[in-house]
């Protein structure tokens, strides 16, 4: 299948559908463009360069590409984004809801596009996938919570679908009175889909909830978070804290609060694996260099010091660097040239329609 690139430059698109029903007159067209332009000066002279913007990359690690983006698009409505720059061959981008945190797709290792030092961890490794051992617990991301205005009407809409459910019940640990159940979702990951009434989904019928993490202390990686990502602390109970990282909320629990005994949880990453399923989280930043710097000043050094994402021998519009939480779990400082927002445009049979 071809697939699309999309040119992006600075992001209104969400300024331009809110104000199409207007733009007919040429004086409130000029108006418009000024108030644009000088809002725009403001916020990039104003905003805190350091702290992120958007969760930009919910990144899945699969063994089937195709099967894998059907599950979010047929299921939960989602939309593929079309890519800034050039085509990434090996990644595909999907939207639940519009201008919220984006899924992404990559298949399993090696990638012909990349060089030899890039691929030699696939040529190394075992691959691990969660469904073959879906009764071990593993410390790092533990489940993708998926919300829906009505829990029944989902469920029924995805038994009706042949989508397994792994539990009919699920207790969220800051939340135990909320309405929720589990699936299995890409290569046995666990996808847990909430009930949020209250939530205004747009024209979307799912939206991303938050990300739950199983650690080893609670307190460790909820300061890692918070100095490296500026995370704020939502909520707490004993070994359970909610953080919101920019627009994304994540839960840690060690494991004694999601009912685990932790002699049954085993490290991520084993020397010589990679596990298939969630793999790593990318927060969007407007200057990842003075993000990861400060990172450090507050003792924390990056995996690797911010440079340019290289493919096909040339560098691309993304900066990116990356920290390791103690659990072997990745999060990366992104940047992207000429965007400082959510993905704005969807990728529709290579044409590029943006979201009317």
């Amino acid at each position: 299948m071809k697939r699309c690139a999309a040119k992006y430059s600075l992001d209104t698109s969400v300024m331009k559908s809110y104000m199409k029903p207007l733009l007919h007159n040429t004086w409130l067209k000029i108006i418009i463009l000024i108030c644009a332009v000088t809002s725009i000066s403001f916020s990039s002279t104003s905003s805190n360069k350091i702290e992120p913007i958007h969760l930009d990359d919910i990144h899945f690690i699969v063994t089937d590409e195709e099967e894998a983006v059907a599950f979010f698009t047929k299921h939960f409505g989602g939309r593929e984004m079309a890519h800034p720059g050039e085509r990434f061959d090996l990644v595909r981008f999907i939207s639940l809801k519009w201008q919220g945190p984006t899924i992404t797709i990559t298949p399993i290792g090696p990638y012909a596009d990349l060089p030899p030092e890039r691929n030699q961890r696939w040529l190394d490794a075992e691959i691990i996938v969660p469904k073959s051992e879906k009764t071990k617990p593993v410390y790092g991301a533990k489940w993708l919570a998926i919300s829906t205005s009505s829990l029944d009407k989902s469920r029924s809409e995805l038994l009706a679908a042949g989508v397994e459910i792994s539990e009919n019940d699920v207790s969220l640990p800051l939340e135990p009175k909320t309405p929720a159940f589990s699936i299995y979702g890409p290569d046995g990951f666990e996808i847990i889909i909430v009930e949020r009434p209250e939530y205004d989904f747009g024209d979307a019928k799912y939206a991303i909830d938050h990300i739950q993490f199983l650690v080893k202390d609670v307190h460790a990686t909820q300061e890692q978070v918070e100095k490296v990502f500026a995370a704020k602390q939502l909520e707490s109970q004993p070994e359970t804290v909610g953080l919101m990282v920019a627009d994304a909320k994540l839960i840690l629990s060690e494991p004694k609060a999601l009912g685990i005994n932790p002699k049954d949880v085993s490290s991520r990453l084993a020397k010589g694996t990679i596990r298939t399923g969630l793999d790593h989280l990318g927060f969007l930043y407007e200057d990842v260099k003075s993000a990861a710097n400060e990172a450090e000043k507050n003792g924390y050094s990056p995996i690797f010091q911010p440079q340019k994402y290289i493919y096909k021998g040339k560098p691309t519009v993304y900066t990116f660097s990356a920290f390791k939480l103690p659990e072997d779990f990745n999060i990366e400082m992104v940047q992207a040239d000429g965007r400082v927002g959510p993905h704005s445009y969807y990728m529709d049979q290579c044409n590029l329609k943006e979201k009317p």
